[in-house]
């Protein structure tokens, strides 16, 4: 099999690219093609996740030794505008469809962030963006800031890679922030697998966020864990998580004060794992900035 054509949905989120990348293994059964060519044709709305989604695809198959092109993404259209902005095209092609395309100040263009790197990502970029953005103290998304710090200490110790794709936009009339962080390592079901044997891939995300769980082998390197993004992000600020990995997807929402689990039943495969966040601007808690120490 030297090539498969992949046309991608009208919609792309987690959702839909799971489906697509579950079809894509299916048609390739025990061969992998020499080269996945990717149809930009009939898309027309994207969402944050799907971006990290899709460029996480495109890693993915880069690390299978597969080479991807890109067909049918150099069209007027107001998603490949959007795409072309997030720099999407640039990461994966090394140039811009148009060169006027630039990041909007909605959003935190597409990234790869290596590890040594996302703690000054996060504490630089991204949290003053969102502060600015937002028009609140910095001091009121420390929780939050830990949260993704917390993410990407967990892709250095799960998933055998140093980096994660990561993108961010703003939703002003919904008062809510999407972060989608996503990489193509060994997935939480594996790693579960190595702690509590037997479970579906839905029911292992489900046990990799209980309080305390950990698939770490020693109490040094065990950090806050995903229990701690939960609490925060849906328990405290009443969003959002969803987690992808392999055959599993997970949504996290709201429920009685704690939160609900509400596993996928349509069919689909995630490499490695994709974090999809929700955040209501609404309900952030205002905290002054503590005013910096003067050194004369």
């Amino acid at each position: 099999m030297s090539e498969i054509t992949i046309a991608l949905p009208y919609s792309l989120n987690t959702d839909t690219l799971r489906g697509v990348v579950q079809d894509f293994i299916n048609r390739c059964g025990e061969t992998l093609p020499a080269q996945v060519i990717l149809d930009f044709h009939f898309l027309g709305f994207i969402e944050p996740a799907g971006i990290t989604f899709l460029s996480n695809f495109v890693y993915w198959l880069h690390h299978k030794s597969i080479k991807c092109g890109f067909v049918n993404y150099n069209r007027p259209a107001a998603c490949i505008a959007f795409l072309d902005d997030s720099l999407f095209f640039e990461q994966h092609l090394g140039k811009k469809v148009y060169p006027y395309s630039s990041p909007r100040g909605t959003t935190q263009h597409l990234r790869r962030v290596e590890h040594s790197e996302s703690h000054s990502f996060i504490q630089m970029k991204l949290t003053p963006w969102l502060a600015s953005t937002l028009g609140i103290s910095k001091a009121s998304l420390h929780p939050f800031q830990a949260c993704l710090s917390e993410i990407f200490i967990n892709i250095q110790d799960h998933s055998s890679r140093e980096n994660g794709s990561i993108f961010a936009q703003h939703f002003p009339n919904l008062k809510r922030v999407k972060i989608a962080i996503a990489d193509f390592g060994v997935g939480i079901p594996s790693n579960v697998e190595k702690v509590v044997r037997g479970l579906t891939d839905n029911q292992a995300i489900a046990k990799a966020v209980e309080v305390d769980f950990s698939t770490r082998s020693t109490p040094r390197n065990r950090g806050i864990g995903l229990d701690f993004l939960l609490q925060t992000v849906v328990c405290m600020n009443g969003g959002e998580v969803t987690i992808s990995s392999f055959n599993g997807m997970v949504r996290f929402s709201p429920w009685e004060g704690g939160y609900q689990i509400i596993p996928s039943q349509v069919p689909g495969f995630c490499p490695g794992t994709t974090i999809d966040i929700v955040l209501r601007t609404d309900t952030i808690t205002f905290v002054d900035d503590e005013p910096e120490d003067l050194a004369w």
